[in-house]
C-alpha cells in the first residue's frame, strides 16, 4: 500500500481553494474536507490556515527564484526579457491567491511580510539588470531616471494583474487566458524604449499574445 504524504497534499489542497475562493474564504475544515483527512491530521502538520499560507510561498519562491538569476557572463536580449516575464507571470497564476488579498495578508502574516519585500526588492534588481544589459548591447534608449520608472511600471503591472483581472471577473483566471493579456500590457511599456528591429519584433509578440487571448 502507498503511503500518503499528508503535508503535500494538504499543501496541493489547499493551493487549489486558495487559488479557487481567495485565502480568507477558506477555513481549515474546509481544506480537510477536501483532502478527505481529519482536522486533527491537518493541525499536526500546520497551526493554521496562516501558517499554510507561509508554506505555499516559500514554494512560491523556490519556482522563482530561478527566473531571478544570472548566469555569469550573462548578456540579455530583448527575447530573455519576454522570456522571463512570461514565466514570471505563469508562476504567480499558479499561486494567485498570495496577490488575490494581499493586503490582507500582509496584515495577518509578519513573516509574509518581509518575505514579499524581499521578493520585490530582487524583482526590481533582475528587472533593472535586464534594462541596464540591453542598454549597453544598444537594444535600447532609456535614462537612468526612465530606467528607474519604467522599472517601477512593470513591477506595479506585474504586483497587481491578478486583481485586475480579478475585479473585471475575467474568466481567464481559471483558464489561463489571462496570462497573454498580463505579458502583453507589461511588453507595451518596454516597447517604446526599444530601437528597431527589436521594437518592432517585441511589438509584434505583445500583439500575438493580444491573439492567443481572443482565440
Amino acid at each position: 500500500m502507498v503511503r500518503r504524504d499528508t503535508r503535500s497534499l494538504i499543501l496541493t489542497t489547499s493551493l487549489g481553494l486558495f487559488n479557487e475562493l481567495g485565502e480568507p474564504n477558506v477555513s481549515t475544515n474546509h481544506i480537510a474536507d477536501a483532502a478527505d483527512i481529519s482536522p486533527g491530521n491537518l493541525y499536526y502538520h500546520f497551526r493554521s490556515r496562516e501558517d499554510i499560507a507561509l508554506e505555499l510561498f516559500k514554494l512560491f519562491l523556490i519556482r522563482m527564484q530561478p527566473l531571478l538569476e544570472f548566469e555569469d557572463g550573462n548578456r540579455p536580449s530583448a527575447e530573455e526579457l519576454w522570456l522571463r516575464l512570461h514565466l514570471v507571470f505563469e508562476t504567480m497564476g499558479q499561486f494567485r491567491f498570495l496577490y488575490r488579498n494581499l493586503g490582507d495578508l500582509y496584515a495577518r502574516i509578519p513573516n509574509l511580510r518581509r518575505a514579499f519585500h524581499g521578493l520585490l526588492a530582487r524583482q526590481r534588481a533582475t528587472l533593472t539588470r535586464l534594462i541596464s544589459g540591453l542598454r549597453r548591447q544598444g537594444v535600447m534608449t532609456i535614462s537612468d531616471a526612465q530606467r528607474e520608472v519604467l522599472v517601477d511600471n512593470m513591477l506595479l503591472a506585474m504586483t497587481c494583474w491578478i486583481p485586475f483581472a480579478q475585479i473585471q471577473d475575467h474568466p481567464g483566471l481559471e483558464d489561463g487566458t489571462v496570462l497573454s493579456s498580463a505579458v502583453s500590457r507589461t511588453l507595451h511599456l518596454v516597447i517604446p524604449y526599444l530601437r528597431e528591429p527589436e521594437a518592432s519584433a517585441v511589438g509584434a509578440l505583445a500583439e500575438s499574445y493580444l491573439k492567443k487571448r481572443a482565440g
